[in-house]
């Protein structure tokens, strides 16, 4: 199932925007830039893998496996927020899994996940 064009921030200004006006925070991996827009329905994203990370073959595979963490997580990102997510020089070497793991940490640090609903008392 293909991500809807729509939660991809395709401007270079709205790139700026969250590097300026947002909050980071940096992962292992990722570092993960965060704005908080009240007028967006749902969320938007954007990827950055720069050049230093390898040829065209291994910034795709990492923008692939960045968009699949972010297709597995939809549900669980709070609506209102723009996002960009910049891959750091480790992250050729990283798997799906430590990607996924360092992303959750990073967005839960952030609050861009849905607050669980707290589990019913136990009769």
């Amino acid at each position: 199932m293909r991500l809807p064009s729509n939660l991809r921030m395709k401007l270079a200004r709205d790139f700026a925007r969250v590097k300026t006006q947002g909050g980071s925070q940096a992962g292992k991996y990722l570092v993960l830039g965060a704005l908080r827009v009240e007028t967006l329905e749902e969320f938007q994203f954007g990827l950055i893998t720069g050049g230093r990370l390898g040829n065209a073959v291994v910034r795709n595979r990492i923008r692939r496996l960045l968009r699949e963490i972010i297709r597995a997580h939809r549900t669980e990102i709070a609506h209102g927020w723009q996002m960009v997510i910049i891959a750091r020089w480790r992250a050729p070497q990283a798997t799906l899994a430590e990607l996924e793991s360092d992303w959750l940490r990073l967005a839960r640090r952030m609050n861009l996940l849905k607050q669980a609903l707290p589990a019913p008392p136990a009769p």
